[in-house]
């Protein structure tokens, strides 16, 4: 590797962790609504009388009512270290594995094609990694005030001891089905829309988009791709709690399942095509903030960090 790669990746780990970190106390709120939508077995609907949830608007002044304004910060000390790990891993692998390939003729040219495969690899082996730090922030989000976990430690350590290293994984399956095509679709689909931006503006290949497009353009990437794969992150989430229904008695009935084909016939049986979209829209407004955050703050911190470097 040559030196002017060798300052792409430098900073990588760094820049990727610091966004994570950044981008998920701010969206942090909407991920808490978006869990519990997900994981409630009643319709939401606003004619719903059996129902936790109906809406979006009832459900945040519920949860505010209820919990008070904190709960929608719950689980947060697991999510910041997971956007953390997640952050370092998937960036750092990113940037490395893409002037890799840069190399390989086959993909000469196929810009688009190579961010696609740079970027599910990433997703895929940063996944892995994070895996029970999603888990156990799933329960400590949905768990009743005062039962469950205290903390995410102990939290972890109940976990392996009750259900052994396969509860910590639970909802491994849905989650590597859908982290390639959601990763690699994001950075797709953000180096798609970055590049039209600079040919409607005339401007360079290489020419830094300002901050504002960035967040456009990884906002848009956001919304594309968890579209696309929004059933299998339900059902990851609703495999996570199974085993769980002790500590989540006042959220209404508990969902069962054995794996993910179970669980995904299970509720576009029950709860139709649309329950499988259930928390689509604060869902929606997390991926594209998400994006769009992890995007703009990413590429400002790589940049500083590579000109001071260069001082």
């Amino acid at each position: 590797m040559d030196r002017e790669k060798h300052s792409e990746t430098r900073y990588a780990g760094l820049a990727g962790g610091l966004t994570g970190c950044i981008t998920r106390f701010i969206c942090q709120p909407l991920d808490v609504l978006k869990i519990r939508l997900q994981l409630q077995v009643e319709p939401i609907a606003t004619s719903s009388t059996r129902s936790k949830y109906r809406s979006i608007a009832q459900s945040v002044a519920c949860i505010y009512r209820e919990e008070g304004l904190l709960a929608f910060w719950k689980g947060h000390n697991p999510a910041q270290l997971l956007s953390l790990t997640y952050g370092v891993a998937q960036f750092s692998f990113y940037e490395r594995f893409n002037v890799l390939l840069r190399e390989v003729p086959l993909l000469e040219g196929h810009d688009r094609g190579r961010n696609f495969i740079c970027g599910a690899c990433s997703g895929s082996f940063a996944a892995m990694v994070i895996m029970p730090l999603d888990v156990i922030r799933t329960r400590l989000v949905s768990q009743d005030p005062g039962r469950g976990y205290r903390n995410a430690g102990q939290g972890l350590l109940l976990i392996y001891r009750q259900e052994g290293i396969r509860g910590l994984y639970r909802g491994i399956g849905p989650a590597m089905l859908q982290i390639a095509p959601l990763t690699g679709g994001q950075f797709m689909f953000y180096n798609l829309f970055g590049t039209v931006a600079k040919r409607v503006q005339g401007l360079p290949t290489e020419a830094q988009l300002p901050p504002g497009e960035l967040f456009v353009c990884g906002g848009l990437a956001g919304l594309c791709t968890k579209l696309l794969v929004y059933p299998l992150d339900l059902a990851k989430k609703r495999l996570q709690i199974q085993g769980f229904a002790g500590s989540r008695q006042t959220y209404g009935e508990h969902f069962v399942c054995r794996h993910m084909f179970h669980c995904l016939a299970q509720v576009g049986r029950r709860e139709g095509m649309r329950g499988l979209y259930k928390g689509l829209l604060p869902s929606l407004l997390k991926a594209g903030f998400t994006s769009a955050f992890y995007f703009t703050i990413y590429d400002t911190l790589l940049l500083l960090f590579n000109s001071q470097s260069n001082v």
